[in-house]
């Protein structure tokens, strides 16, 4: 069977168009927002990450980061 496409209402391309209506509707606040995109691209960083991990089959992982101003 053919399996229809269904377009997603939320993903982390399209915030232009879904971010305004949220507000507006009162639905979600800006907190709201922000701590989603937070979540979204830290369970995609940790995706890539274990998956990099897995197929090289490293033993251990150096995660380095910081501030620029």
């Amino acid at each position: 069977p053919k399996i229809p496409k269904i377009a997603p209402k939320f993903g982390v391309f399209s915030p232009q168009a879904v971010t305004p209506k949220l507000l507006e509707s009162g639905e979600a606040t800006p907190e709201d927002l922000c701590f989603s995109l937070q979540e979204t691209a830290f369970a995609m960083l940790a995706e890539v990450t274990e998956r990099a991990l897995a197929l090289t089959r490293a033993r251990h992982l150096l995660l380095v980061g910081g501030v620029a101003c």
